[in-house]
């Protein structure tokens, strides 16, 4: 699921972008203040915005009048269509608020009850007693939401109003190509209703998402394979801001390893709970802090902790605001611009540091040391491993522990050193460590970027400060020195190479292929590692002595997790093209590097995936489409390349990925090994 690897940003319109807290009738463009900010959310690194409500409401927008109609204080469905299209084009997703618990008093169908009374086809949409009244005199008693009458209960056990929110859903994922949803109230919801949603969205848009707003109880009731993918993560909202203000760590520390450490008993290991420090229903972070210099671990925790981030609007510049007692309006303020600072910078790069990370995404979680004011924990995965090292206090503490061994990367301070047993931490601080740096080049660029804000650029050897590592710098060999061996007979391959200016030779691969995963990620590295060693083998016997590397890559598409092979005959190739559209799929390329010296071999596996989303074919295109020869090589010609081309609407990551070879990433893992 996407939405696993993503930094939301939320937003609440109606207050964001100015409008008049009470619906006013006069339709006013407001929504295209976003097509302003879209830049500066890409800049920032989010990749996935959550907009509170912008359906036709009463007032607040949880009031909601009509769900096929954008809110008139914010504009138009065009409006609307237009910002969506334009946050799709910089590879942001949107997911909307829904709000299926209740309804305002204007929602068109309880007015018709108002009206008709017992005559009414909608008075079982709601909870109603006519034997009763209501605190507006209308004849009738109906239950509110938790008291709130001007929230009307919407009746979800009646499958009139299932079938009608659901085919609202399906208008929105039509019209405006939503990504998902977060559901108001999630914990008010019947159950049934959100299996329900959950089958009705995965049949219409596999990837779609599905984010549960839950303040307490036990996640797992609705967090599953049946029901939601996520839910917010209050109980570590709490202990976050209350940790630092107690300048007690065990707080946070306990409820982490309690939701997910190694342990048998925790409780929601393996899954991915929304995480945030404020909301458009909380006191905004940096109010409720004691010490505003707790902004920088508090959001290095959020970000390096298990779970998804979400940022709300203007905190990311320590933006105050404080929840009144009887209304929200400080919480949810209109920005006429962004307003950057260098707290927005350090946040760029916890969230460019977290998109690379595997472990920070996917990792387990183990705490390692824990104090009062002090806290290291690990995020480990097979291909990572990371220390997140937090001190709360405004002086340098030592930490002294016997697993604080080996070589490590400092990613927001940018340096490269070896442990041995202790551990240096600055005041208010938060330390990336990545161990074994050399076996993750991906962060390279960051390291460089981290020296730069010191106003100090070091040469690559003092950015990798062990011996061994300087020696093997003094025996690398030149590009020039080595024969570069594609095993590939590729065009696209051969001509990204060409154009990073690598001369090589093209030997194809004659190995039989052998799969023993099923995982995308595993098939195609497995795949390139044997082409890679098939290659490496036959040239090395045809020119003993001499000092070359071999590329081996393979690509494969995957829908749903599910490889699409090549099509065995015009049926199978249009299942394969009919399952591409209107959603977005996977593209994975595997990549083995063997590099031989003469006397010694080296050898490095990867994968690289980008996401691709296609427009709706109709027969007649997809007709049309296999009738050239491109839909019979492998899923046609992996979704995208030539007359596949025009279907495309957006590419999420890199492109050279797709075409068949991460030319970036592969010079990236080559700078380890030779000098360009």
């Amino acid at each position: 699921m996407w939405a696993y690897h993503s930094i939301f940003y939320q937003i609440y319109p109606i207050g964001f972008c100015g409008a008049p807290v009470h619906n006013d009738g006069q339709t006013v463009s407001r929504i295209r203040k976003l097509l302003d900010w879209t830049d500066y959310l890409a800049d920032l690194g989010v990749d996935s915005i959550l907009l509170n409500p912008v359906f036709e409401s009463d007032n607040h927008g949880y009031d909601t009048r009509d769900f096929r109609k954008i809110d008139c204080r914010l504009g138009t469905n065009e409006d609307f269509a237009g910002v969506c299209r334009s946050l799709h084009a910089k590879g942001i997703r949107v997911v909307l608020d829904g709000v299926f618990n209740h309804v305002g008093r204007g929602f068109w169908a309880f007015q018709d009850v108002q009206e008709k009374k017992w005559d009414s086809p909608y008075k079982d949409w709601f909870y109603i007693n006519f034997n009763g009244n209501s605190g507006y005199d209308d004849g009738f008693w109906y239950e509110g939401w938790e008291g709130h009458y001007e929230l009307v209960k919407l009746n979800l056990k009646n499958p009139a109003v299932v079938d009608y929110l659901l085919d609202c859903v399906r208008f929105w994922i039509e019209t405006f190509e939503i990504d998902g949803l977060r559901l108001d109230v999630a914990y008010s919801l019947d159950h049934g209703f959100m299996r329900r949603l959950r089958s009705f969205c995965t049949e219409l848009k596999p990837d779609f998402a599905l984010i549960g707003e839950v303040l307490f109880g036990d996640y797992n009731q609705i967090v599953n394979d049946e029901m939601l993918h996520s839910c917010t993560n209050y109980e570590c909202y709490k202990g976050l801001f209350s940790s630092f203000n107690d300048m007690n760590l065990f707080e946070i520390a306990h409820s982490l390893n309690r939701q997910f450490g190694l342990e048998q008993w925790c409780i929601y290991r393996g899954k991915h709970l929304m995480t945030f420090v404020d909301n458009h229903d909380v006191t905004r972070i940096a109010s409720i802090l004691k010490d505003k210099r707790h902004l920088y671990p508090v959001y290095g925790t959020l970000m390096t902790m298990p779970g998804i981030p979400c940022i709300y609007y203007g905190s990311e510049w320590g933006a105050e605001g404080i929840k009144a007692p009887d209304n929200d309006y400080a919480l949810r303020p209109c920005f006429e611009s962004p307003k950057p600072n260098e707290f927005t910078q350090y946040l760029r790069r916890l969230i460019s540091f977290r998109q690379k990370s595997d472990a920070l995404c996917n990792g387990s979680y183990r705490n390692v040391l824990i104090t009062n004011r002090q806290l290291i924990f690990e995020r480990k995965t097979d291909r990572e491993r990371v220390f997140v090292a937090i001190n709360a206090e405004n002086s340098d503490f030592t930490a002294n522990h016997g697993e604080l061994q080996g070589e490590v990367q400092d990613l927001l301070g940018g340096e490269r050193f070896h442990m041995n047993g202790q551990l240096t931490l600055k005041p208010y601080s938060v330390q990336i460590l990545v161990f074994d740096p050399a076996s993750h080049p991906e962060y390279d660029s960051a390291c460089i970027h981290a020296w730069n804000e010191k106003e100090t650029v070091p040469s690559c050897d003092a950015l990798d400060s062990s011996s061994e590592s300087r020696q093997d710098q003094t025996e690398r060999l030149s590009l020039s020195d080595l024969t570069v061996v594609l095993g590939s007979a590729s065009p696209r391959r051969t001509e990204l190479l060409a154009q990073a200016g690598i001369e090589h030779t093209v030997l194809p691969s004659s190995c039989e292929e052998r799969i023993t995963s099923s995982r995308p990620e595993e098939v195609v590295q497995e795949l390139a590692r044997q082409k890679a060693e098939n290659v490496y083998s036959t040239w090395k016997a045809a020119h003993p002595g001499e000092s070359f590397l071999v590329i081996g890559s393979d690509t494969v598409v995957a829908n749903n997790g599910q490889i699409l092979g090549k099509p065995s005959g015009r049926g199978d190739a249009y299942q394969m093209i009919s399952s591409l559209q209107n959603h977005i799929h996977q593209v994975y390329t595997g990549v083995s590097l063997m590099l031989y010296n003469g006397t010694k071999e080296k050898t490095h596996t990867f994968y690289e995936s980008s996401d691709v989303d296609v427009y709706p074919m109709s027969p007649e295109e997809i007709g049309a489409y296999l009738n050239t020869d491109e839909p019979y090589d492998k899923a046609g010609a992996y979704g995208i390349q030539g007359a596949f081309a025009v279907y495309i609407k957006g590419i999420h990551g890199d492109y050279n990925t797709i075409v068949g070879l991460p030319i970036a990433r592969i010079y990236q893992e080559l700078k380890r090994w030779i000098r360009f």
